[in-house]
């Protein structure tokens, strides 16, 4: 399989949680952000390093690479930027930024918070999603 049938996302980190990403400890129950509860992972790998610079004084990142035949057997609720924007505000405003789920495997949108970048995350909430992240048919690796 060539690499034009992956997927690679990227989770920006401390060195000490990278570590553990690598080795099969994703949990989709400790992370919240702009879209609720859940595991981030972002298209951009200039962004996750931001990410880990800001909130972790650190520069690890990890990537997850997978085969798009898997990543579109999920439950997806894709979301336009509008959509985004609305859920942000939703989310934010009723102080649900660490326990708002969309009841899907995962949620696609762009990052709308912050500055302007021209990036999707993903944000995985299942049991299913976390158990795929943690298997083998992913390829965790620290960039």
């Amino acid at each position: 399989m060539s690499n034009f049938d992956k997927i690679s996302t990227y989770h920006g980190t401390s060195d000490q949680y990278a570590e553990e990403l690598v080795d099969g400890k994703v949990d989709t129950s400790l992370g919240g952000g702009e879209l609720g509860q859940g595991f981030y992972l972002g298209t951009a790998l200039h962004v996750a390093k931001a990410w880990a610079k800001q909130m972790h004084n650190s520069e690890s990142v990890v990537e997850f690479q997978f085969d798009d035949d898997e990543f579109w057997n999920f439950d997806i609720e894709s979301l336009t930027e509008l959509q985004a924007i609305e859920y942000r505000s939703i989310i934010r405003a009723k102080g649900l930024t660490r326990t708002y789920k969309f009841s899907k495997d995962l949620v696609w949108g762009p990052i709308v918070g912050g500055p302007k970048v021209y990036s999707d995350q993903h944000k995985w909430e299942s049991g299913d999603g976390e158990k795929f992240l943690n298997g083998n048919k992913v390829l965790r690796r620290k960039r």
